[in-house]
């Protein structure tokens, strides 16, 4: 609450107590701050502040009244049927927007920041009763002003939606947040993960190796 009774509601994300003392925690958490307060656009959730209060960080970040596109893939299994295409299309186009203007982001000094999201998923994808499409969650980015390094043979972001660069270990680039963006948008027409199998090991040897099933099909 502000001065002369001025309100905002925020969201307030902060490190888990269980993991407050990891190092590797901390520098993930402030990267994602640093690299999400460089960003505004419309189709990317913003951010406000990061503070410290109790010895722990916080980000104050934008509140979006409304739901992620897990729910409404979910929900629309539950009703028997699938997300109408054109609904689908736009949710994609907002997210497109919000990625390019994150991966295209340059520094105050024109440097490029290169940032890639790296977990591109239903769940890190909001839309808003409004009809708004946000994009959250940089906590497992890459930029080229990272703090935290990914550790040898660490893998970050979810499984189903990666790409096989990331699954092998290879370097990434945007792409592989493309990648990603088709992989949802497969789920959200079809209601199927396209390379999801039973087992985390199992879903990524089919990424790397097999090709999803035709969505008509």
């Amino acid at each position: 609450c502000g001065p002369e009774g001025v309100e905002k509601c925020v969201v307030l994300k902060r490190i888990r107590p269980h993991v407050v003392s990891d190092d590797e925690f901390g520098n993930m958490f402030l990267d994602e701050a640093r690299i999400a307060a460089k960003l505004s656009h419309p189709n990317v959730v913003q951010i406000y502040d990061l503070g410290k209060a109790d010895n722990t960080y916080y980000i104050a970040m934008e509140y979006v009244s409304g739901r992620n596109v897990q729910h409404l893939i979910t929900k629309q299994q539950t009703l028997g049927g699938h997300l109408p295409v054109a609904h689908v299309c736009r949710i994609i186009a907002g997210v497109c927007d919000g990625l390019h203007y994150a991966h295209a982001r340059k520094d105050y000094d024109g440097k490029p920041l290169n940032i890639i999201h790296r977990d591109i998923s239903p769940q890190n994808i909001l839309v808003s009763f409004a009809g708004g499409v946000k994009v959250v969650d940089f906590g497992s980015a890459k930029a080229s002003t990272q703090l935290a390094l990914t550790r040898s043979g660490v893998l970050k972001g979810k499984y189903a939606y990666m790409s096989p660069e990331q699954v092998r270990g290879n370097k990434i680039d945007h792409r592989s947040d493309i990648f990603a963006v088709g992989l949802v948008m497969y789920e959200m027409l079809t209601g199927v993960r396209a390379f999801e199998q039973d087992s985390s090991l199992k879903t990524l040897k089919a990424i790397v190796q097999e090709k999803p099933l035709n969505p008509r099909e």
